[in-house]
């Protein structure tokens, strides 16, 4: 059984598929009372056993892959629960709860194709399924993104696919390496901005996009923005890209004598206070750190609390 982690299961099931694999997209549509997963979470299933995503803590996955490749087998969508009140209750969750998945082996290519469309261009978009009937189809976000990713009603559900959450690291050092390793592991898009030849080439392995300049059109609502200059006099255009975008996240590495230089250079140039008032600094959940690897985990552990607070799950 080969799976992995992420919160982005699409690209791999278009991946298996165009391998000639038949492949089935679950959805995780209800917890009871809780779970170790948000409703909304999905898996990608081929008919070879290869899996991404996790529905539970690890506890059902298995069970979940011969399912779905039965069901695959059979060209037959279906609705089964684990846990409480299961009648698999060999398959139990030690969380003492319940969940119920839907596995949908007619997920069409052209509804997966327009998502990840969508998703690659940045635009968020909606996948409605009626469970009972089978049938689905994919909608613009009508409105702004403060809906849950997930909404059950009956027999249907309505799932949003978000652009992927962005990290944009700008500095010099090896913070930014730290950073970039851990934003990759918590499945962040991350764009490193450095002059430094070794940072770039580390930062490129570890699968960021690398860059020498902050393009203006990069900076959305699903992005942060992360300065990690020691020489602070160089964060100044990537932090006014920043405030003249609209970033959920805006930090600044330094302390907080460093940041009060910092908001009085911008009130000179003519920021509002309330604008300023977006930038962290310094920047991270404070944790007491003291070498790269810490200050990159409070940057990363900050990013994704502002993030869970403002797009709710």
């Amino acid at each position: 059984m080969n799976g992995r982690f992420s919160e982005y299961v699409l690209s791999d099931l278009r991946s298996w598929r165009q391998q000639g694999k038949r492949a089935a997209l679950l959805t995780l549509y209800n917890t009871e009372p809780t779970g170790p997963r948000p409703t909304g979470s999905q898996m990608a299933i081929s008919d070879a056993g290869d899996f991404t995503g996790f529905l539970s803590g690890g506890c059902v996955e298995g069970a979940l892959v011969e399912e779905t490749k039965t069901a695959i087998e059979e060209g037959q969508n279906r609705s089964i629960r684990y846990g409480v009140n299961s009648p698999y209750f060999d398959i139990a969750l030690p969380c003492g709860s319940a969940i119920d998945v839907f596995i949908d082996v007619g997920f069409s290519d052209d509804h997966l194709d327009k998502i990840l469309a969508a998703t690659s261009d940045r635009r968020p978009i909606q996948l409605i399924t009626n469970m009972e009937s089978g049938l689905s189809n994919v909608a613009p976000l009508d409105g702004h993104d403060d809906r849950p990713q997930f909404v059950l009603d009956g027999g249907k559900f309505n799932r949003l696919y978000r652009p992927p959450l962005r990290l944009i690291i700008a500095g010099k050092g090896p913070v930014i390496v730290s950073s970039t390793e851990i934003a990759r592991a918590s499945d962040i898009e991350v764009t490193v901005i450095t002059s430094e030849g070794d940072t770039a080439e580390r930062c490129k392995i570890l699968g960021a996009d690398i860059t020498k300049s902050l393009k203006p059109d990069s900076i959305d609502d699903w992005t942060a923005v992360a300065t990690l200059f020691h020489e602070h006099e160089l964060e100044g255009p990537v932090l006014s890209a920043a405030l003249d975008s609209d970033a959920f996240y805006i930090g600044a590495l330094g302390s907080r004598v460093t940041h009060a230089e910092r908001v009085e250079r911008f009130l000179q140039a003519g920021y509002a206070e309330t604008n300023i008032a977006r930038i962290k600094g310094p920047l991270g959940i404070s944790i007491g750190s003291r070498n790269p690897p810490e200050i990159a985990i409070s940057l990363v552990a900050e990013v994704l609390q502002v993030y869970r607070q403002k797009f709710p799950v």
